[in-house]
């Protein structure tokens, strides 16, 4: 009787260890995905940034000529 205490201590110490692996590696693999996606809202602020500056930068004068090069008619 007491080998089937025994074994069944150990089977649920298994289990138990598997089941706490598996919850350590699901919290693992969410803070790495967390992680890539902070950095990636970080590049596209970073972007949107230098893209407003761009844009806030340029003058009416540089942009009619910029137009006016790229979409003149050409004769």
């Amino acid at each position: 009787m007491n080998k089937i205490y025994f074994i069944v201590l150990i089977s649920a110490f298994v289990f138990g260890a598997y089941f706490y692996g598996v919850n350590i590696t699901n919290a693992k693999c969410r803070e790495k995905q967390s992680q890539n996606n902070l950095i990636e809202i970080q590049q596209i602020e970073r972007n949107k940034r230098i893209i407003r500056d761009t844009v806030y930068k340029t003058g009416v004068r540089d942009i009619r000529r910029i137009l006016r090069d790229k979409y003149t008619i050409a004769e």
